[in-house]
């Protein structure tokens, strides 16, 4: 049976996606904060597909072993992944200054230092083989800079470029081995908003707002498809599709509108 591990896979877009890989007959593993959550989840997702196998670690990915610890759980069952998903991540939200710089590292940790790290430790043994998809869950945050969301948005835009390059580098090497880029715009019915102090913020109700079932099947179809790249919502990815036409001032006068509080 073949294998994904989601990092965050036990709620919001990572959730969702599990739902699509269940369908298609994957043994989900999900690496998540807590068991109660990771727990809850699993029984959920249980009763609508009753013969997948999910397996669980608790771990928190921000501490700088957590990679390691992905890893090492991995090989003590003898697993070998078809499919890692780095969904995992949260936000901030204020000016740079009045944010609490601990609590920015933190997120870096997770956003980049976790993406990046479990990305090289399991595309070595994907080379190897010459087989499996990377899925990178970037944001649409990437495409431009973000006042008060400042740091989050440079989190993603490593994200972004660091998973298009990849993908590149493995255009070049004529491997099989693929790197997906996802790019979602802000998604209405997630924790993320709450657990991130944002629920003021006009976006989650905003120009392009979009659901985590509608990120999760845009997924699914750039996965099944060949594809390597997605901007997630019907509606963002017009406004992509526009981005070269719109002057850079207007961009950012929309986007100041945007993670304006309510």
């Amino acid at each position: 049976m073949k294998k994904v591990l989601i990092t965050g896979g036990s709620s919001g877009i990572g959730f969702e996606m599990s739902r699509h890989f269940a369908r298609g007959g994957f043994h989900l593993l999900w690496v998540a904060l807590t068991n109660e959550e990771l727990d809850k989840a699993k029984a959920r997702l249980q009763t609508e597909f009753n013969h997948t196998p999910v397996d669980t670690l608790a771990f928190d990915l921000s501490r700088p072993e957590g990679a390691e610890e992905v890893l090492n759980w991995t090989k003590a069952n003898g697993w070998e992944l078809d499919v890692l998903v780095n969904n995992a991540g949260f936000g901030t939200y204020g000016p740079t200054h009045k944010v609490p710089v601990e609590r920015e590292l933190s997120m870096v940790n997770v956003n980049v230092l976790a993406t990046y790290r479990l990305t090289r430790i399991f595309l070595d043994d994907m080379l190897r083989r010459d087989a499996g998809t990377i899925i990178n869950i970037s944001s649409n945050s990437a495409f431009q800079p973000v006042a008060r969301m400042n740091t989050y948005a440079a989190t993603k835009a490593f994200v972004y470029q660091f998973s298009r390059g990849l993908q590149e580098e493995l255009k070049l090497q004529g491997s099989k081995v693929r790197c997906i880029t996802v790019c979602p715009s802000a998604i209405s019915d997630t924790a993320f908003k709450s657990v991130n102090g944002l629920d003021g913020v006009r976006t989650f109700n905003g120009l392009v707002t979009t659901t985590a079932e509608e990120v999760a099947k845009d997924v699914w179809n750039t996965f099944t498809s060949g594809k390597d790249f997605i901007v997630t919502g019907a509606r963002m990815r017009f406004l992509f599709s526009m981005r070269r036409m719109i002057p850079y001032g207007v961009q950012q006068w929309l986007v100041r509108r945007e993670t304006a509080s309510a």
